[in-house]
């Protein structure tokens, strides 16, 4: 039986839960060996320096005090009396601070060193430890006598805990990554890397930072653990680059990384003296960045024909060398090199966290990982979540109080104020509403009797958003005819539907939850709801087709052919109104057949016709044709209608009222767009009647008709005369409403 896999948003959960315990472990180790609770800083010299005495510390006056220096060390004699044979004080001096033992010269240099360390922690382990001091100012030497306690949360360094936070920063980072991407291969090389810096800045933590020493048998643990930590990082920092944003390397050659760190640790724990000593990691250290500059390098060449992948070399790649190349230049080359350190070493380690950072601000620009901003949206759910177990953990914590009664009342106020209250926000935060048939039913059918297939695929995927809530959605190719689960529950595949092409659903829920056979049932049931009313739809669009086609007949065989015969028979006076006629049957006919009119022929008999009406009422015309290609331009019934219609109205306004002699027409192709430019040389029009506010010019309706097709009109009164500029689009808007014809109101602007 296959187990279920986990959802981003539990598998980013139990991240930060670790990440929480590590935390606290670590806290509780370093608080858990004697403390001296002085705070010590070498000097140039090797004197070492008292620069803060912790509160509560118990000591004999006079006690130690800032700007004393701390000479020696030793076991506190019982009462007082010192024996013959009490073992004698032990030196401190500057060296016994040094945060890295790994940056000695050689390894019986690293040997004195755990050596004297071991020595002093057994000396601190004691009850009492007896201090020999030296005044600063006076060079007056004197002993005290301090007990020994627990070192303190609040004493220990600002180093502890920065190295603290860059671990468990770049562990959560990863993990977010991972968690959202868990079987592709850069996450999970970032989440190797993260997990290797971890280890790294942990165990640093706890030694680096210590209050003067520790016991060498905990350097033995240590130690190795901080270079795997080193290791296992650059390893997987290559490992990374070499698979992301292209796949360099086939993944099944990786095992070579993890060989490669062996090998090293096997040589690095064997002490094997090569003249570089402990150091030799930091040699290591070196030769990983050049091998994440070539990975690099490699990757800028196998992304120059692809700018988003380049884009996002460019961001990776910038993080890396910024926070890796900043620890090898601050942490490793003062080692190699011999010089001093411009940073605390205990400080070095915390650059790193410049790549993990980068990438959490890369991701929803540069789509790292082929992750986009709905990453952000389970990283907030998961917040959330957390939240609320922090609030149970503060409810608990308070109510950890002696007075029964008070107790009593804490559980009243639990039962009937914060649970109620804590239930409401989860419930509030990933409530899903259960849809019924008919609202699926009239959801499947606002999507068939969409205005356009655009429009159509938008409804498809905002219901689909609604009912499943999905991190993405991704257009796929074809795969099944019906819905299908994949991925144990993390994705969904729905086949092509009322225009929307195959789509996957992952991550559903907001990534809180995975797809059930409940979800599957549903998704079919929308699928073949949507069929069936799209193949109604299509069923209604051929009746309507057929009915207009059969209206065409009856206009082209009856009324066509009567007025056909009344032409030949027709005067002088009404044979031109009969030609007009006969005209807009034509155009009728066409458009009621589906037909779409050339724009050349549509501006010819428009042309045509107003020519015959001006030359009636004694005004020249002159419209000259358009100079460009306009044969292959085919023109939708509706703007032949419009513009036809415009023309028409336009010239019956001139011949009524300008009282012109001279009708210019300028036509103008722009991509898109046709433009006619009207001018006469008559009286103009008033104000009112350009503003559309009188009646007889019939402006308004003109107006109107232009802006149903999309198309704009504008009137100007000149000195002589009028111009109107007709601006109409070649194309209908897949939006354009059919005059008459209603639009389904939108479903997905109310809850379903």
């Amino acid at each position: 039986m296959r187990s279920t896999p986990a959802t981003p948003s539990l598998l980013l959960v139990a991240i930060t839960l670790f990440c929480v315990a590590l935390a606290f472990g670590l806290v509780v180790a370093a608080t858990s060996f004697n403390s001296l609770s002085l705070r010590l800083m070498p000097t140039d010299g090797d004197a070492v320096l008292i620069t803060q005495v912790h509160d509560g510390a118990v000591f004999s006056e006079p006690g130690p005090r800032w700007a004393t220096v701390l000479k020696a060390i030793g076991s506190a004699p019982p009462d007082g009396a010192r024996p013959a044979d009490w073992p004698a004080p032990l030196p401190v001096t500057s060296a016994d601070l040094l945060p890295e033992p790994d940056s000695l010269a050689s390894y019986a240099e690293y040997d004195a060193f755990l050596a004297r360390q071991s020595a002093l922690a057994d000396v601190m382990a004691a009850d009492a430890v007896e201090l020999y001091l030296q005044d600063i100012f006076t060079q007056e030497e004197f002993t005290s006598v301090l007990y020994t306690d627990y070192r303190d949360v609040t004493a220990l360094g600002d180093g502890f805990w920065l190295q603290l936070l860059t671990g468990v920063a770049a562990l959560l980072i990863a993990g977010w990554v991972w968690a959202l991407r868990p079987r592709h291969i850069g996450p999970i090389m970032f989440l190797i890397s993260a997990i290797g810096l971890t280890c790294s800045t942990a165990t640093s933590a706890l030694y680096a930072n210590r209050e003067l020493a520790l016991h060498a048998d905990l350097y033995a643990m240590l130690v190795p653990i901080n270079h795997l930590g080193v290791v296992t990082f650059g390893l997987a920092m290559i490992g990374l680059l070499l698979s992301y944003p292209r796949q360099l390397v086939n993944p099944r050659w990786f095992w070579l990384l993890p060989v490669i760190g062996a090998a090293y640790m096997v040589f690095d724990t064997s002490h094997v003296e090569l003249g570089l000593g402990p150091s030799q990691l930091y040699v290591f250290i070196a030769l990983a960045m050049l091998g994440i500059l070539a990975a690099i390098a490699l990757q800028w060449r196998a992304t120059r024909g692809s700018p988003p992948d380049r884009a996002a070399l460019g961001w990776l790649g910038l993080s890396v060398v910024a926070g890796a190349g900043a620890y090898t230049l601050l942490g490793a080359a003062p080692i190699l090199l011999d010089t001093p350190f411009a940073l605390p070493q205990s400080h070095v380690t915390s650059v790193l966290v410049v790549i993990y950072a980068g990438l959490a601000l890369g991701l929803s620009r540069y789509r790292l990982f082929d992750l986009g901003e709905w990453s952000y949206r389970v990283l907030f759910y998961t917040v959330g979540a957390l939240v609320l177990l922090a609030l149970d953990a503060a409810v608990i914590y308070l109510l950890n109080i002696d007075a029964a009664p008070a107790l009593g009342i804490s559980l009243l106020l639990v039962a009937f104020i914060y649970l109620p209250f804590r239930d409401w926000i989860w419930r509030r935060a990933t409530a899903r509403r259960a849809i019924g048939q008919d609202e699926l039913f009239s959801a499947a059918l606002d999507v068939a009797f969409a205005p356009s297939p655009s429009q159509s695929a938008a409804r498809w995927q905002a219901l689909l958003r609604r009912l499943f809530d999905p991190l993405q959605i991704i257009e796929t190719e074809p795969a099944s005819s019906q819905p299908a689960m994949g991925e144990d529950g993390l994705s969904m595949q729905l086949p092509a539907v009322a225009g929307a092409p195959p789509l996957r659903l992952t991550y559903p829920f907001a990534g809180r939850g995975l797809f059930s056979p409940n979800h599957l049932k549903l998704a079919t049931n929308l699928v073949s709801l949507t069929e069936r009313a799209e193949e109604g739809r299509e069923a209604y669009m051929r009746g309507v087709g057929e009915e207009r086609r059969r209206m065409a007949r009856d206009l082209h065989d009856d009324v066509g052919a009567r007025l056909l015969t009344g032409l030949h028979t027709a005067d002088d006076t009404t044979r031109p109104t009969l030609q007009a006629a006969l005209s807009d049957i034509r155009a009728i006919v066409s458009g009621l057949s589906g037909e779409e009119a050339s724009l050349d022929r549509v501006l010819a008999e428009t042309r045509h016709e107003a020519a015959r009406r001006l030359e009636a009422a004694e005004i020249m015309l002159d419209w000259p044709l358009p100079e460009a290609e306009i044969e292959a331009i085919q023109l939708d019934y509706r703007l032949h209608k419009a513009l036809t219609s415009a023309v028409r109205e336009i010239v019956s306004n001139a011949i009524r009222h300008s009282g012109a002699s001279r009708f210019t027409v300028t036509a103008s192709l722009s991509p898109g767009q046709l433009a006619l430019h009207f001018a006469d040389n008559g009286k103009g029009m008033p104000s009112e009647a350009l503003a559309g506010e009188t009646a007889g010019f019939g402006l308004r309706n003109l107006r109107h008709r232009i802006e149903d097709v999309g198309g704009h009109l504008t009137l100007a009164a000149q000195a002589t005369g009028t111009t109107i500029t007709l601006d109409i689009p070649l194309v209908l808007a897949p939006h354009t409403p059919e005059p008459g014809v209603l639009e389904p109101a939108d479903p997905l602007n109310s809850p379903l």
